[in-house]
């Protein structure tokens, strides 16, 4: 006995593919197969007499949409409607006129007014099917096409000029180049007077347009709409206008705010609306159309009489206008679900095609995968239930969902069910998702979850509902579920009284805040590291980012982060600045950066600022759950609009935003470029930044190791500066130091075969700005210099120097410097320079100061001729004069002398401040 494969639903039943081709308008145009067995339904002849009024009345509309969704006829009517407009000698124009005679007659109005309101030459037909693309790219392509057919019915002639034109646009359209708005309108126009008669421009999947204007924040194709829905009627120059979407104008910017989608829907207000909207039922059989069962076999009449025995069991109101033939083509749908389905993918459905998707995707709980997944059973047939149609909303179509109407239901019922979902039972859950699925969809009427229907609609046999009237119970005993006996429903969700929208409107109304201070609030600006400039000298540099719109703040902008080494500013003013300052007022340089799309920009910040206020101060949610969890979502998806907007306000790759770079405009084309041009910046400001590969001590503010490293290296360096590696032993971090800031630097070095202090050489990465600081002590020649302003000097431009390392070449070069510059502590000689000093120096530079005392010609060659006695700098080996040369001990009490007024002959005698011998390092003792 051979083992047989089980086979599984789809090997009975599938999608019929004939039934989902679609028309295409442009590649059927003037096809008169396109045509063959097209019906005139009710719709479409509601849909023509509306549009015939158009054409035929002065006074009326002349521009439309039809909505509907995926698979109502909505092309098939736009390909019958371009073939009636065609000229009359066209062919598909007399099967259009022949379709409309078999239907209403030749005395009906509809065709006496399509004869009379179409001229012999026919209209220039502008048909195309948009893609995601700027409106103006999508209009030029349907010119180009119009003119190439109405040239060849034509003569070339009559238009050579305006061919030419579309011919150029197209061209551009091609390239990619952007097209004006202003040469769109002026091509239509001059099309209709040139073509002489009217012009139709239909675009079919105008959607695409519209999900483009949402992506990229294009407003200005939504007031070309409007500006060609609002062209002045002109006997040369009729225009008329008509777009095919699966949905309103709003609900394809459901990622914009309330206040974007508010305009978007008054701009759709230029257009007459015409639904393509199928009823249930009729929607049922189009289902029933879409499953193939020509593989059945002898499943069919299981499935026929399956049929009977439920439209017998439905409720009258549910089955008035379908038959037992419409409920067995939908099988393997449960009847339920196929009565449900229309009804939900027409108010909650992402997109419009999500009842088709739901049929034909490989999507997680899809039709198709429930085919493929549920086993063929020959005693039992098996139906596709709600609670699987409610898996499918939430893991394919998401929360995309929580836009559309009646968000707050949605929003608890979900909300509810996620609750509970890890404490019940699988059988109890699905009942759960049943129900609320059938109170997301209505409340009245015969489809509300009532206790028999939500039994029914959880068996695949009309008598396994007992089984389930005992979960429903449960679930009621439980509270989860509640009865509202006057209208015998079953219901999860209580509904809210506070109104999310009303409150947000309410707060735009009434706050004043600036975009400055909102973006400010809501998205601080971190600082940005120049990246090359920091990695090659080892100094971190980074700018400090504000917004701004005041050029009276721009001109008087200074950095708030005493670290940062120059400042950008993002403008989000209305008019770009006029001649930014090329730095800020303490010296450091400026960029300026304009942003684009402002203006969705400033909504999006102000629905999310009101959405955070109401969640943290409007008290009805306190006790409403239901607004709570709404006013949650909203703020999700507000925070990801924001961030959206504020990326694409500031996409230097999109927009190639205007910005000034120390004063100078420039383009930036990339956040590269940005990056770049930072760098750029410090390597002209910082031109002389010393170069210094080590964190502990180049940086403004030391770590308390940092610190205390850099005080055990000027320690060393005081007792022991003519020893070599001044004694320093080990990997500590004052060692790491005095590599890179002394050694590496040869500022401390041998020469002639005595260590010490001297100037590095050029090339050494260090030498600007120990010139600097020795240029700073040799200037006080007159009076002193307190070393704070030295600090200044080394950190501003050019050198830009962290504050950390300059206590270390202070030091040195005071070393140096031992025998010409003195240093004083509030005003008074210090003859010993001691660590004590340095302590308090590298916290308050302010207190101290330098003087140069030159020495010139008696005394200069006194002093020449005492070194030749005791040679350069050689040490004195005496007690508690250790590291000291004599040069040392004598030239300063020349300072000293010379800074008392002991000094000045017509000065009467005075006693010293402070008493000792003068020198760098005089006392003794260890680190």
């Amino acid at each position: 006995m051979t083992n047989q494969m089980p086979k599984f639903l789809s090997d009975y039943f599938s999608l019929n593919r004939r039934y989902s081709r679609s028309i295409n308008i442009e590649r059927d145009f003037d096809q008169v197969e396109a045509l063959a067995g097209y019906v005139l339904t009710e719709r479409s002849l509601d849909a023509l007499g509306r549009i015939l009024t158009g054409f035929t009345t002065p006074q009326a509309n002349r521009a439309w949409t039809l909505t509907g969704v995926y698979g109502t006829g909505k092309s098939s009517f736009a390909q019958f409607l371009i073939s009636a407009c065609a000229d009359r000698e066209n062919t598909a124009h007399k099967e259009a006129l022949a379709l409309i005679e078999t239907t209403l007659g030749s005395e009906s109005t509809e065709y006496l007014s399509l004869t009379k309101a179409i001229p012999k030459a026919g209209f220039f037909r502008a048909v195309v099917t948009a893609q995601r693309e700027p409106l103006s790219h999508t209009i030029v392509r349907a010119m180009y096409k119009g003119s190439q057919f109405f040239g060849q019915k034509n003569k070339p002639a009559k238009t050579p000029q305006i061919a030419k034109e579309i011919v150029d646009l197209y061209t551009d359209v091609e390239n990619g180049k952007s097209i004006q708005t202003s040469k769109i309108i002026k091509l239509v126009v001059e099309v209709a007077k040139a073509a002489q008669t009217p012009v139709l421009i239909l675009i079919d999947e105008l959607g695409k347009n519209l999900e483009f204007v949402a992506q990229n924040q294009g407003a200005e194709d939504l007031y070309l709409l409007q500006q060609l829905a609002e062209l002045p009627r002109e006997t040369d120059s009729q225009i008329y206008l008509i777009g095919l979407l699966h949905q309103a104008f709003a609900d394809y910017g459901e990622r914009l705010s309330s206040v974007q989608r508010n305009e978007w829907a008054k701009i759709q207000g230029r257009f007459e609306d015409i639904p393509f909207k199928d009823s249930a039922p009729q929607m049922m059989r189009l289902i029933g159309k879409a499953i193939d069962s020509a593989n059945a076999g002898t499943h069919l009449e299981g499935v026929n009489n399956w049929a009977k025995e439920w439209f017998d069991l439905l409720p009258d109101t549910l089955t008035a206008d379908i038959t037992t033939d419409v409920v067995g083509a939908t099988y393997p749908l449960h009847p339920l679900t196929a009565l449900v389905l229309p009804e939900l993918c027409t108010q909650y459905a992402q997109n419009e095609r999500s009842l088709f998707t739901f049929l034909t995707s490989a999507e997680p709980y899809s039709f198709r995968r429930y085919l493929e997944e549920t086993t063929a059973d020959d005693t039992k047939l098996h139906t596709l239930k709600l609670d699987r149609v409610y898996d499918y909303f939430i893991e394919a179509v998401g929360m995309g969902i929580t836009s559309r109407p009646k968000l707050q239901r949605w929003i608890e019922v979900q909300g509810l069910i996620n609750d509970v979902s890890k404490t019940l039972d699988a059988d109890s859950l699905r009942v759960l998702k049943t129900i609320g699925i059938l109170n997301i969809v209505t409340t009245t009427g015969g489809l509300k979850a009532t206790r028999s229907l939500v039994a029914l609609a959880m068996c695949d046999l009309v008598d396994e509902s007992p089984e389930w009237e005992k979960t429903i119970d449960n679930l009621l005993q439980k509270g989860i579920v509640t009865y509202r006996r006057q209208v015998d429903e079953l219901r999860i969700w209580e509904g809210s009284d506070f109104n999310v929208d009303s409150a947000v409107a309410d707060y735009l109304a009434s706050d004043r805040t600036t975009l400055v201070e909102l973006l400010s609030e809501i998205r601080p600006l971190e600082p940005l590291v120049a990246q090359r400039h920091s990695y090659i000298t080892g100094t971190l540099r980074y700018f400090e980012r504000r917004y701004l719109d005041n050029p009276i703040h721009l001109s008087t902008l200074s950095c708030t982060l005493e670290n940062a080494d120059g400042a950008i500013a993002y403008w989000v003013g209305e008019e770009s600045p006029n001649n930014p300052p090329e730095m800020t007022t303490d010296g450091k340089p400026l960029i300026v950066v304009c942003a684009a799309k402002l203006e969705t920009l400033r909504i999006q910040a102000r629905e999310l600022a009101a959405l955070r206020y109401i969640e943290n101060n409007a008290p009805e949610l306190q006790s409403d759950g239901v607004a709570r969890r709404e006013v949650r979502y909203r703020l999700v998806q507000a925070e990801e609009l924001f961030d959206d907007a504020l990326s694409q306000a500031f996409d230097l790759a999109e927009n190639r935003n205007r910005c000034w770079i120390l004063g100078r405009p420039e383009t930036l084309n990339h956040v590269t470029d940005l990056n770049a041009q930072l760098s750029r910046v410090c390597d002209q400001v910082y031109s002389q930044t010393p170069t210094l590969w080590n964190e502990l001590i180049n940086r403004r503010d030391l770590t308390s190791q940092g610190a205390k490293a850099r005080l055990e290296l000027i320690s060393a360096m005081l007792e022991y500066g003519p020893r070599q590696q001044l004694e320093l032993t080990g990997y500590g971090p004052e060692v790491s130091i005095y590599y890179s800031v002394l050694s590496e630097t040869k500022i401390h070095r041998c020469e002639d075969d005595q260590w010490g202090f001297y100037p590095p050489p050029e090339d050494s990465g260090i030498f600007t700005v120990w010139e600097a600081i020795e240029t700073f002590c040799l200037e006080a020649k007159e009076q002193q210099q307190t070393l704070d302003l030295l600090y200044q000097r080394l950190q501003a431009p050019p050198y830009g120097m962290k504050q950390g390392a300059i206590p270390v070449l202070l030091a040195a070069v005071l070393f140096y410097h031992v025998d010409d510059v003195g240093v004083y502590k509030d005003g008074s000689f210090i003859p010993v320079l001691g660590l004590e000093h340095f302590e308090i120096l590298v916290r308050y530079p302010d207190r101290f100061s330098v003087k140069y005392f030159e020495v010139l010609g008696v005394r200069s060659q006194v002093f020449k001729e005492l070194e030749d006695i005791w040679g350069k700098r050689k040490p004195l080996n005496k007690p508690g004069l250790r590291n000291t040369t004599l040069l040392t001990v004598v030239k300063p009490l020349f300072q000293f002398a010379k800074a008392t007024p002991l000094y000045h002959s017509n000065s009467a005698p005075q006693r010293p401040s402070s008493g000792g011998i003068a020198g760098v390092a005089a006392r003794p003792g260890t680190r």
